[in-house]
């Protein structure tokens, strides 16, 4: 059997919340954790299939990086993240799996490059220590 391509961790993060200068890697491994980080024009725009779709895939755990609360530079996207993150948490919930295996973040354009990258690298560290996603190996 081959070793899945698919990453361990995907981190969806708004374009209008990176820091200036944050050059964040497109994929990296972390302590064994295949990562991918894609870039998203809004956080509103993350739909829950795409949440459930990443998890399905045998991913342990998604972070989803929006603006902070009540800054969001297009309307109410942000809110919206926040909605269907609490949503897929909820139904996680539901089917035994456990929630904390989506997490969403707040970042600024004003903030330090390096502390998004390490709010990341520590979400992705307590996903590890999740273990390996209930759905890996299911289909």
């Amino acid at each position: 059997m081959t070793k899945s391509v698919s990453p361990d961790v995907v981190v969806y993060v708004c374009h209008n919340c990176l820091p200036q200068g944050a050059a964040l890697p497109h994929q990296w491994r972390q302590d064994g954790v295949h990562v991918r980080v894609q870039e998203i024009p809004c956080s509103g725009k993350i739909d829950i299939q795409y949440l459930f779709h990443a998890l399905e895939g045998g991913g342990c755990g998604i972070c989803v990086v929006a603006c902070p609360k009540g800054e969001c530079r297009l309307a109410q996207g942000n809110y919206r993240a926040g909605v269907r993150i609490r949503t897929v948490r909820r139904l996680l919930s539901e089917i035994g799996v456990e929630p904390e295996r989506v997490v969403l973040l707040h970042s600024s354009p004003e903030a330090s490059p390096d502390r998004l990258e390490q709010e990341i690298r520590s979400v992705i560290q307590k996903f590890k220590e999740l273990g390996e996603s209930p759905f890996r190996n299911t289909a």
